[in-house]
């Protein structure tokens, strides 16, 4: 997982909005389970030839297990896009910052869908820039159509590395490769949480992933991409 970069300080005392960071939602209402989608535009004279990450602050209804912030990785043009799992029922909120300036807020309401058999998966891990040596725990929730909490479900762990590069002691050679890392099970809130040591640098991926059953459809988690400095 990455080392300490120089990210904003998202406590500092805010800007007004600037029409230089533009923030566009895909939708208004989406599912719980299902994806909120964001697409949004760096104004060219805030970067150089190449844009650095967008920061994107979430604030996500009470009871969700979301990141507070995020990063959008632009294209040289300076668009991104970002897509977060709307785990639990409310009103979305989102902002992009990039380089002290903020976006104006977007917000989307997630609600109860017609299908209590599907699923949303979560995750998220700490510290998010470890060092080789360190141990980070990841934490997240599996949920049902109304956001409530899916007790005693396994959920799998997965890992990818590339070229070199691991948490839990893997390496494939200098190939990408998906492989399981371990299982745990949820608790009585829907809740899970696994803990893995940094054993050497480079880049890893990790999701989790519930493969679903009679009751209740599959889902994954978002992907986290960590990079191990010494």
């Amino acid at each position: 997982m990455p080392c300490v970069s120089a990210l904003p300080d998202v406590s500092d005392q805010r800007n007004l909005p600037s029409d230089l960071i533009q923030l566009e939602k895909q939708q208004d209402e989406v599912i719980i389970g299902d994806h909120i989608t964001l697409t949004g535009q760096i104004d060219r004279s805030l970067y150089g030839t190449q844009p650095s990450d967008v920061i994107i602050l979430i604030s996500a209804p009470p009871g969700s297990h979301a990141n507070t912030f995020m990063l959008a990785k632009p294209v040289p043009n300076g668009t991104f896009r970002y897509v977060q799992i709307a785990d639990v029922g409310g009103e979305w909120g989102f902002e992009a910052l990039y380089s002290g300036i903020y976006s104006k807020k977007v917000s989307v309401l997630a609600i109860p869908g017609d299908e209590p058999k599907k699923t949303a998966l979560t995750m998220s891990g700490w510290p998010t820039f470890p060092k080789v040596g360190e141990s980070v725990t990841f934490k997240g929730r599996l949920t049902d159509g109304e956001g409530k909490g899916i007790p005693h479900k396994p959920i799998i762990y997965r890992i990818a590395s590339s070229p070199v590069g691991c948490l839990g002691g893997c390496a494939f050679g200098g190939l990408t490769e998906w492989r399981e890392a371990g299982r745990v099970s949820t608790d009585i809130t829907g809740e899970y949480e696994f803990t893995l040591t940094v054993v050497e640098t480079g880049s890893v991926q990790i999701e989790a992933v519930f493969s679903g059953d009679d009751g209740y459809t599959p889902s994954s988690s978002q992907v986290l991409k960590i990079t191990v400095y010494e």
